[in-house]
């Protein structure tokens, strides 16, 4: 196999949830909704932010503006635009602050950019494409296949297509790193190389074969550039 491009994950794979600053981000939001009538708990609030999280990043919700309203509408909290300001300035603040990057990924993500075509192939919630251009990832990657944007998430193919067509690339020239075995059966599926990072907490979590044996693993994404 002639390696010519690589296919990447975001969460758990190029960085994670600092859960003590999503603690802050949520206590933020709290503390807005508070000034405009909110009467409930973070814990209330972040079920409700969680679920939509999830729901959204299959494109249900188009943006920000949408995000919010769908949330004060399930609060019960009337729609103000000084509202809509205060809510987005607390994303803002701690948009970036929330996801850590984990050792070594600019470095790596630097040498691979110099041998291979790059693609970030990720599900993720709207409005994640603002964070990665904050976290320093848009010069690295010649598209971003985001899953809110497409309208699917990973392990449907599509995904995976739409960065190949992206790259101008073969499945056959191309492999797909993640943390999770249900990503890596979704990338085999059409061809891909497989590479598992055992890094995250959920490498199992919906894997339909338990014994899914990937093509290399290695324990953490800086790994990667000794066995590409």
């Amino acid at each position: 196999m002639i390696l010519k491009g690589v296919l990447i994950d975001f969460g758990n794979t190029l960085a994670f949830v600092d859960k003590m600053k999503n603690r802050e981000y949520e206590a933020a939001l709290l503390s807005v909704l508070k000034k405009f009538g909110y009467e409930g708990s973070r814990k209330s609030l972040s079920s409700v932010l969680g679920s939509m999280s999830l729901e959204s990043t299959t494109g249900e919700l188009k943006s920000l503006q949408e995000f919010w309203s769908l949330m004060l509408e399930k609060l019960g909290i009337p729609e103000r635009p000084e509202l809509f300001y205060e809510l987005q300035k607390a994303r803002d603040d701690y948009s970036d602050k929330m996801y850590k990057l984990y050792d070594g990924v600019l470095e790596t993500l630097g040498v691979l950019k110099e041998k291979y075509k790059l693609a970030l192939v990720s599900n993720c919630a709207v409005g994640a494409d603002m964070l990665f251009h904050s976290l320093g990832l848009d010069d690295f990657f010649i598209c971003m296949i985001l899953s809110y944007q497409l309208g699917v998430r990973k392990p449907n193919k599509r995904m995976y297509l739409e960065a190949l067509k992206c790259l101008k690339l073969d499945a056959r020239e191309c492999a797909f790193v993640a943390d999770e075995i249900s990503d890596l059966e979704g990338a085999r599926e059409i061809g891909l190389a497989t590479i598992l990072v055992r890094q995250g907490s959920s490498t199992f979590q919906d894997a339909q074969d338990v014994n899914f044996i990937p093509d290399f693993q290695i324990s953490q994404i800086a790994e990667i550039t000794h066995i590409l």
